[in-house]
């Protein structure tokens, strides 16, 4: 149990035995009123013994509860003020704390659009790199393709030179019998051994 709290019983105890005094003093006013004995007229010595007496009620119980009445008051302040002290350090403090962590949050935006910005920065770098090496391999098979195609095309010039050869060794050769003599070959055999004589 706090200071505070045993004070204000200490004081309550002590003000109880007043109190029941007041209480029996208020009865007594009530008992001799309902007496009824004056016939209407005001019986000024009675007022007077009330009067004193509520006089002295009231400067009694003011000289012994002024103290402890006045001290629960300060005290009562003193908490309120210490409360509110606290409530306001602790506004402060929650404060400070909701600043930092919007601080955080604003780090916290501020890091996930540059990490976006990044992520998106290596996207468009490796869509770059993807497509450059579809662009080589485009160019690549481009290539291989003329190449072939133009190996194809020499293939068929030469098959068709030989054809061609063909064709015209056996035309001249089919034109010669028909027109060559006996004489003639004679002629053109004794010409290809002199030539091949002549060539060693």
């Amino acid at each position: 149990m706090c200071e505070s709290e045993r004070g204000y019983e200490m004081r309550v105890k002590g003000a109880l035995p007043l109190l029941c005094a007041a209480a029996l003093l208020a009865l007594q006013g009530i008992c001799w009123a309902s007496e009824g004995g004056g016939g209407g007229q005001l019986n000024w010595t009675d007022f007077a013994y009330r009067l004193v007496a509520f006089v002295l009620l009231v400067g009694i119980l003011t000289k012994l509860l002024k103290k402890p009445i006045s001290s629960f008051l300060a005290s009562r302040r003193e908490g309120i003020r210490n409360l509110l002290a606290e409530l306001e350090s602790k506004r402060l403090e929650a404060e400070q704390r909701s600043a930092e962590q919007k601080a955080k949050l604003a780090a916290l935006e501020e890091e996930t659009k540059k990490i976006v910005a990044e992520l998106v920065a290596e996207g468009e770098a490796e869509r770059q790199k993807i497509i450059e090496s579809a662009q080589k391999q485009a160019e690549y098979i481009k290539q291989q393709a003329q190449l072939a195609i133009q190996q194809e095309v020499k293939a068929a010039r030469e098959s068709l030179q030989e054809e061609i050869g063909e064709a015209t060794v056996a035309a001249a050769e089919a034109l010669l019998r028909k027109n060559l003599k006996s004489a003639d070959q004679d002629r053109l055999v004794r010409d290809f051994m002199t030539r091949v004589v002549e060539a060693k």
